[in-house]
């Protein structure tokens, strides 16, 4: 069988062959490359799975199934694909090369890995797990949390200063009314400052005086005239 092991050179997983010895040497028949290790889609989306491998041999002498494993509280589940809901439904549809899975959904979402037959030896692929979620939904803007917590913390600062200062302005406005009410009221206050009682009687005095000047005279009796004494 086939053994998984990691590539120097990449990342990705190789699936080595069996080997046989002909004569002191090694040789083989056919072997596993990598594929990807995940695939991600969304439910509706065609998906299509890859089987690579090299083989020296035509590939008429190749078999290549493909199986799924699935997983049920920690318990794997392995069925032929040929078995399996998609199949049946008629989703499904493959070569020696590809798994076509047509209008993925949610329940398709299971470890696939193919296997090759050539003569009496199988070998198999690592796998690809295929992720079938909801896509997430489109930001407009698109911001990450230390430049959205920055935007709060603005818009905290705005609508502090945006209630301090009409407040304060109300406040000094206020104030300076009454400043100016209470000036103009110490200066009606302050009008008579400064004159004594002997100019008020005086000015009393001429005051009468003229008013005695323009009486009418003819309307007025000899007895009803009186002269203020100098």
């Amino acid at each position: 069988m086939a053994t998984c092991s990691a590539s120097v050179t990449t990342s990705f997983p190789l699936c080595r062959d069996d080997f046989c010895h002909h004569k002191r040497k090694l040789c083989w028949m056919l072997k596993m490359q990598w594929v990807p290790t995940s695939v991600l889609g969304s439910p509706g989306d065609n998906v299509n799975l890859m089987c690579n491998y090299d083989t020296k041999t035509s590939e008429t002498n190749l078999h290549v199934d493909w199986i799924q494993i699935k997983w049920y509280q920690n318990v794997s589940a392995t069925a032929n694909i040929t078995e399996t809901e998609a199949n049946m439904e008629g989703r499904i549809r493959y070569n020696k090369k590809v798994l076509e899975i047509k209008n993925a959904q949610k329940n398709d979402s299971a470890l696939y890995r193919c296997r090759v037959t050539v003569g009496d030896k199988k070998y198999k692929s690592c796998g690809t797990y295929l992720r079938i979620q909801e896509a997430e939904p489109y930001a407009f803007f698109n911001l990450g949390e230390t430049t959205k917590n920055r935007m709060i913390t603005v818009e905290g600062v705005v609508l502090l200063l945006c209630t301090i200062i009409p407040g304060t302005f109300l406040l000094y406005k206020k104030r300076w009314e009454n400043l100016t009410l209470l000036t103009t009221s110490q200066i009606g206050d302050n009008i008579y400052e400064g004159l004594n009682l002997e100019e008020c009687s005086t000015y009393e005095d001429i005051t009468r005086g003229l008013q005695a000047t323009y009486e009418d005279v003819g309307s007025l009796r000899g007895t009803d005239i009186q002269l203020e004494k100098p």
